[in-house]
Parts: C-alpha cells; structure tokens; sequence
C-alpha cells in the first residue's frame, strides 16, 4: 500500500501531516516506511532516529531515483504502508509517486492560493491516470486549520465545493502536538496524550485513519491493533 502526499506548494504542512499520519498508522500496528523527497529532509530530521516506533521507519530519497528506492526500501523494511512525502514543486518524481499511489493525499491550507495549488494538483493527477486508463483516487486534505473558523476558512471551504474537489470530511488543526514532532521526535500517538492538544490531535487523526481505511482498506491482512 502506498499513499502520497502531494503538493506543489510549500507551508502547506505536508511534512507535518507525513509525519503525524505515519505515527498514527504506526501506532495502529502497521509497518510504515517514510520516503522523504523534499530537499530539506524535514521528516528524515524529526523521525530519522526511529524514536516514535519500532514500526516506523523513514529514508530519504534522491528523487530522480524514486522507482529503484521504492523497490530497494520494500525489500529491506517490508513495510505494510509506504508514504511518500512529495518536494513542494512539480518535478518526475510526483508523477512517479502519483502513478505509484493507491491514494494520493494533497494537503491544502485554507487560503485561496493553498486551495488553487491543490486544483493544479488535482489536474495533475487526473491527466496522470488518465494516461493508464484508470481512475485516480485522491483526496484534498485541510490542514493547518485554526480551531475557531474565520471567514477565510469559511470561503475556502465554500471553493472546494464550487471546483468540486474530494476532500476528506476530517481536517487537520494548528496544533502544538504537531509542532512538537521536529523538536521531539515524537509523533502525537507516541506523545503524552494526558495533554489536550495531543488528545485532539489523536482524535482528528485517527478519525482521518478511519476514512482512508474506507477508501483503500488499509487492513486486508492483519486486525487493526489498539493503542501500545
């Protein structure tokens, strides 16, 4: 199973929404493997360490070499999910990691050049798929949502409607938790989830689990555990 985070803008919080995902899916007891191809190896730097389970691993990734890495990581880490954190530019690396995908994530903040970002995006896909003569799967997924919803969020939302894009019903808040995985290596289901912003963070990701297991089923092979 591979899942691609795609977004051809960068300070959309696509590394932070890699990291937090995999954690989540991690800590669901999957197998989950990282390929970091954004020039700054952000989630490489967060998670290189392994520090937030032994089910998680990440690499980083030349990204004129996607192809051969995907087949050299599969062999050495067998991992159950692979995620893929796509450089915030158009390049042949995201039609790889498109073409490759059994889900394609595109992270969008709620502001009108986040959400024209995620449509070219989403065109992208399309003409992709359309090359192979399949159906492309892809989700828009808000990010970095403030937990009182402004105008602006309002209006963003009302433009995902009008370009009638799929976008998951689950968002993803600004949130400490999730500002606290560069510092801390820890993603939120690995942090101390006494404290509120970890708990809602869990909650929202774990919600958004949920409806990619409904798209893709994540689950086929094995039960889905609960928390370590």
């Amino acid at each position: 199973m591979i899942i691609t985070l795609a977004s051809s803008k960068g300070g959309v919080g696509k590394s932070t929404t890699t990291a937090a995902l995999a954690g989540a899916l991690a800590h669901a007891g999957a197998r989950v493997h990282i390929v970091d191809l954004d020039s700054n190896h952000t989630v490489s730097r967060w998670l290189g360490g392994e520090r937030a389970s032994p089910r998680l691993s990440v690499s980083a990734a030349d990204p004129q070499d996607l192809t051969e890495h995907l087949t050299a990581m599969t062999a050495k880490h067998k991992p159950d999910i692979t995620v893929i954190d796509i450089a915030g530019s158009y390049e042949r690396a995201l039609t790889v990691a498109i073409a490759r995908a059994h889900l394609t994530i595109i992270p969008a903040g709620p502001s009108e050049a986040d959400i024209f970002e995620a449509a070219r995006v989403a065109r992208h896909i399309q003409s992709v798929f359309q090359a192979f003569g399949r159906a492309p799967l892809y989700r828009l997924l808000l990010t970095r949502v403030q937990p009182l919803a402004s105008h602006a969020q309002l209006y963003a939302c009302a433009e995902i409607e009008r370009l009638k894009m799929p976008a998951f019903s689950t968002a993803i808040h600004h949130r400490a938790a999730y500002m606290e995985i560069g510092l801390s290596g820890l993603t939120p289901h690995f942090s101390d989830r006494k404290r509120t912003p970890v708990a809602k963070a869990v909650a929202e990701l774990d919600a958004l689990v949920a409806e990619i297991d409904t798209l893709v089923g994540l689950w086929p092979k094995q039960a889905r555990k609960g928390a370590a």
